[in-house]
């Protein structure tokens, strides 16, 4: 009997040992396969390379275009012009016929000359430069600054995204090791029932102790099965934010005296206060591109072409022409000092929500600092509980093997002790939650992403 009452105990210490972290090996490379292959990061990419096709296209009009342009017109009727070359010749001819007695000089004919064109062609090449265009450079930068915003939105996401995977990490280890605390429950139980029948077969126990016995036992078999099932959620939920399989397995490493950094500084350069930076800078580019709206636009543009009737192509049909254009704004119904006005606006409005973010992520960083502290208070208390009702476990079993005390008193020790562990694995997760809390809020994680 004192042999198998030492297996009890045996069985419920096995996982009574919790290390005080867990290796950042696994964990590290999640995060990288997370940050290389989440999809709504991928999303977020996708953004990114869209706003550098559009930085490069505004690049592109700081270069001359060139296009090929044919046109073909055949028209009659319409408007016309008499031209009675007859009537000023004719009689000069005439003339002249008579004094040199020949026909040398052949009457003509009035000439109606149409102004829509007949059978017409014209075909040229065009290059067209900007010569002075302020919206093309202003365009340019804003392009480039909206690059810089895509980007720093990545790096938003990331950061969160890190935490979701820590967090998720450690829920998917607090599962694990639940259903292990009850695995080892159950060994200590199962040795319980059968030191009771064994006691009852020597004419010592009672039968009711017996079916307590094996009461707790079931109940332990549906706490195990809630355990692994809420194992598995955990594990496909991870799965989820690393885009892997949802049933694939999940490494967990342990490694102890791993010491967590709880001092932060304040917040400075969070990512959104960069975002409502850029949007500010991007916002007095546009600001800068409406001031110049008085500007001119000018152009210059070369034709290289031939143009003439019944398709002929000679050397007299060959042409070229040159010109600038300008545009210059004069009167638009004052348009051009209501965007002014308006884009000023959201600028002062774009800097009072900075500095209101800037206060909210202080705050933020104060309550996650606050969160892991006292998180690791509660975690220490736990410890300090467990320890102390392994004790009375203990007491109660040696008194219970002695015959000095009831089967419901040592069900109940043993329930304490199995409680208490978990109780311990709950704080620990909160203890680390709480640290990615804080490590989010002061945006401390060295991020690498991909693009």
């Amino acid at each position: 009997m004192k042999q198998k009452m030492i297996i009890i105990l045996t069985g419920i210490g096995s996982v009574l040992f919790l290390p005080k972290s867990w290796s950042q090996g696994a964990l590290d490379a999640y995060i990288k396969q997370g940050l290389d292959s989440n999809l709504v990061l991928k999303q977020r990419s996708v953004q990114l390379d869209k706003a550098l096709t559009a930085l490069n296209t505004a690049k592109s009009n700081f270069l001359p275009s060139v296009n090929f342009n044919a046109s073909y017109t055949s028209a009659e009727g319409g408007r016309y012009a008499e031209l009675p070359v007859g009537n000023m010749l004719n009689p000069v001819y005439s003339t002249l016929n008579q004094m040199t007695g020949t026909n040398a000089f052949p009457q003509i004919q009035n000439q109606q000359i149409n102004f829509l064109p007949n059978n017409f062609y014209d075909t040229y090449i065009r290059t067209s430069v900007p010569l002075l265009n302020t919206d093309i450079y202003a365009n340019k930068r804003i392009q480039e600054q909206k690059v810089e915003l895509s980007t720093i939105d990545m790096q938003v996401y990331a950061r969160e995204l890190v935490k979701n995977i820590k967090v998720a990490y450690y829920n998917v280890i607090m599962a694990s090791k639940s259903v292990e605390v009850y695995e080892a429950n159950k060994k200590s139980l199962e040795q319980n029932v059968a030191l009771n029948e064994a006691l009852i077969k020597q004419g010592k126990g009672l039968r009711v102790n017996l079916l307590k016995a094996q009461t707790e036992l079931m109940k332990i078999n549906t706490s195990i099965s809630t355990a692994k099932n809420q194992q598995k959620n955990a594990e496909a939920y991870f799965n989820f934010l690393i885009n892997r399989p949802l049933d694939a397995p999940v490494v967990l490493e342990e490694v102890a005296n791993a010491v967590p950094q709880l001092e932060t500084e304040a917040v400075k350069e969070r990512e959104e206060l960069q975002l409502i930076n850029q949007s500010i800078e991007i916002q007095e580019s546009v600001l800068k591109m409406n001031r110049n709206y008085w500007v001119p636009k000018i152009n210059a543009f070369l034709d290289l072409g031939s143009q003439g009737t019944n398709w002929e192509v000679s050397r007299k049909s060959a042409y070229y022409m040159f010109g600038v254009s300008a545009s210059i704004p004069i009167y638009n119904g004052s348009r051009n000092q209501q965007q002014i006005k308006q884009t000023r606006y959201e600028i002062e409005n774009a800097r009072l929500q900075l500095n209101q973010v800037s206060q909210q992520l202080e705050l933020q960083r104060q309550q996650a600092l606050r969160n892991a502290l006292n998180a690791k208070e509660n975690w220490e208390t736990a410890q300090v509980q467990f320890e102390t009702s392994k004790e009375y476990f203990a007491l109660v079993s040696g008194a219970n093997r002695e015959g000095l005390t009831n089967q419901l008193e040592f069900i109940d020790a043993s329930n304490q002790v199995t409680n208490a562990e978990l109780f311990v694995l709950i704080q620990y997760q909160n203890y680390l939650s709480s640290l990615a809390e804080l490590e989010r809020a002061a945006a401390t994680y060295p991020l690498n992403i991909n693009h």
